[in-house]
């Protein structure tokens, strides 16, 4: 059950990034589906989702332990209002043209709505 501080900044965490972020593409793996005529798997393909994102930020280096975070990994946060898909470890992230890899998605609670996801991002 949505909580009052989810019905108030939900939205606002959407309206934000929606006017002011950047535009980077999921690769969200289609769900396969067994065909017991066929005795086959029948793969569904992939979809591309575009969405807006805060802007890429590098780890500080304080932060680079060489093990959970690497040098070079950078970090997106995004709505999770309207998402048309929920992101997880291993999808593949393309911004400004480059593939990036999620190795860490959180989800971040306003009460008991998520209302965003952040994900550390690696190449």
């Amino acid at each position: 059950m949505s909580t009052a501080l989810d019905t108030t900044l939900v939205p606002k965490v959407k309206s934000i990034i929606d006017t002011y972020g950047k535009t980077i593409s999921f690769v969200v793996p289609g769900l396969n589906e067994y065909d017991a005529d066929s005795g086959s798997v029948i793969e569904s393909g992939v979809v591309t989702h575009s969405v807006k994102s805060t802007p890429p930020e590098n780890y500080s280096s304080r932060w680079v332990d060489g093990e959970i975070i690497k040098e070079g990994d950078t970090q997106v946060s995004i709505a999770a209002s309207g998402l048309l898909f929920t992101p997880v470890n291993g999808l593949v992230v393309t911004i400004d043209g480059e593939n990036w890899k999620a190795i860490r998605v959180q989800s971040m609670y306003t009460g008991d709505d998520i209302a965003l996801y952040s994900l550390q991002l690696r190449r």
